[in-house]
């Protein structure tokens, strides 16, 4: 008696095997490729920064932990907090000047954070440093010039924190300004790629 072979089963079997295998290698293709993405991305370093604003003493930073931040990769960015008026922080942003940034290094001394020829007096800021602003330095038309008045310096008074100008609405965005007691401003520390480091509020006092 002659027996017939069923191959019916056999075309669905081999389907299935071959959909799963090629489901396999997409999702080791897909894998491999998100992993490479992911091991190319560089992560921000951390830090905790603190500030403090004296209208008479200038300005403090300090690295209170975290990362050690390399200054060629940093920038220090102020904006006007909301107690000097609603959406004032992208109008007021400002990027700090380095070279006003004053260091004390026990190997080299006294001297600016970023030299005037572009030479970096501190290499690293790390936790427990402390930098500081002279008052003369913070003054709106050094510290703020974006919203500084135009004619500050012809109608600044002596202590070069009263102004006796027109432009009030320009004035009153100041931070070095005897009206700006009690209000806070924000202080942003970021790398050069754009990545947030840290941000917190800085009270003005007198």
């Amino acid at each position: 008696m002659a027996y017939k072979s069923n191959d019916n089963a056999v075309s669905p079997v081999v389907g299935v095997m071959l959909m799963l295998v090629v489901t396999i290698i997409i999702a080791a293709v897909v894998s491999a490729f998100s992993g490479g993405l992911t091991s190319g991305q560089t992560k921000a370093p951390q830090a905790n920064i603190k500030g403090t604003f004296s209208i008479s003493e200038g300005m403090t930073i300090s690295h209170a932990g975290g990362d050690s931040l390399a200054t060629k990769d940093i920038i220090f960015t102020i904006r006007d907090g909301s107690t000097f008026g609603p959406n004032l922080e992208s109008s007021t942003a400002q990027t700090l000047d380095m070279t006003t940034i004053k260091v004390n290094t026990p190997d080299r001394g006294e001297g600016p954070m970023r030299t005037i020829d572009g030479a970096f007096y501190m290499t690293s800021f790390n936790s427990g440093d402390t930098v500081t602003i002279d008052p003369e330095d913070c003054t709106c038309n050094i510290m703020q010039p974006n919203v500084a008045p135009t004619d500050f310096e012809e109608n600044v008074g002596e202590d070069n924190y009263t102004y006796k100008g027109n432009q009030t609405a320009s004035w009153a965005y100041c931070i070095r300004n005897q009206d700006s007691i009690g209000k806070k401003f924000i202080l942003e520390v970021s790398d050069t790629g754009g990545h947030l480091i840290s941000k917190t509020d800085v009270l003005v006092t007198a």
